[in-house]
């Protein structure tokens, strides 16, 4: 596990092996909410290449479920 570090603030990220999509990176939806306005436009161009970086967004205390759940938890979210 790693971290993205923006606004002064450092976010987990996790890379996981999706049987449909291969290695993936996720992060915490604190951060997903941080890089968009209240209307959904990114903040600045830092934010848009996090954006790309990142696969899905968890909740805060997901992100240190083991990779099973987590992956439970994505498939369950985009079928």
């Amino acid at each position: 596990m790693f971290s993205i570090h923006f606004q002064n603030k450092d976010f987990k990220v996790r890379e996981l092996d999706l049987p449909e999509f291969g290695s993936v990176l996720i992060s915490t939806t604190s951060l997903s909410n941080l890089i968009v306005d209240e209307n959904g436009n990114y903040l600045s161009d830092e934010a848009i290449a996090i954006d790309e970086q990142l696969f899905f967004f968890v909740e805060e205390n997901e992100i240190d479920l083991d990779e099973n759940e987590l992956i439970t938890i994505i498939n369950s979210a985009i079928v």
